[in-house]
């Protein structure tokens, strides 16, 4: 009986703990979207000051975030957002409006694709 109710809490911590990392990545990449859309919208616009502080806005975002997401996903990926982010910084620089939504593009769609790889689907499971 001792055994059973010491699986039990240890298969119970392993979902809460699984649901509590879904939450946060479902959180996160919520957020880091709803600012690159203003960034998209800056930068569509030409306003190159505001498109700078949303893609700073981002990064500090990233940067806070970066800690747990190494902890929970693959590190390939968020190499991926780091440069994409890099990338971005620079097109910004030069004021470049195709590459930058471009990247801005790319960058919505790697968080776009981590969560749904993160996400609790029969596809995912098998």
């Amino acid at each position: 009986m001792r055994t059973l109710l010491t699986i039990l809490v240890i298969v119970m911590l392993l979902l809460g703990g699984s649901f509590t990392s879904y939450q946060y990545i479902q959180t996160t990449t919520y957020t880091a979207g709803e600012h690159l859309e203003l960034l998209e919208q800056s930068i569509s616009f030409e306003k190159w000051e505001g498109a700078q502080k949303e893609l700073s806005t981002v990064q500090q975002n990233w940067d806070k975030n970066n800690t747990w997401w190494s902890i929970l996903l693959d590190h390939e990926e968020i190499d991926t957002i780091d440069i994409s982010l890099s990338r971005l910084g620079s097109h910004l620089a030069r004021q470049d409006v195709t590459l930058s939504l471009a990247e801005v593009s790319n960058l919505k769609f790697l968080f776009e694709n981590l969560y749904d790889k993160e996400r609790f689907t029969l596809k995912n499971i098998l």
